[in-house]
């Protein structure tokens, strides 16, 4: 059976950051971190935070 997601939009950072943790394939609160980064000014672009965080996990440090 299928729980419905978070509001991702509601969740701060740091829980937000622990649920993709725990749900590594959720592109949905992937790209939602994404956005909320570009938007606090810590990213440039959603890109270029998805290229970082696929390097992290490639390397095991994700």
């Amino acid at each position: 059976m299928n729980q419905p997601k978070p509001n991702f939009e509601q969740m701060t950072i740091k829980q937000l950051r622990a649920y993709i943790l725990a749900h590594r394939d959720d592109e949905d609160a992937i790209h939602a971190m994404a956005l909320r980064l570009r938007n606090e000014g810590k990213t440039s672009t959603v890109d270029e935070y998805l290229e970082h965080l696929e390097h992290k996990i490639s390397e095991g440090l994700g």
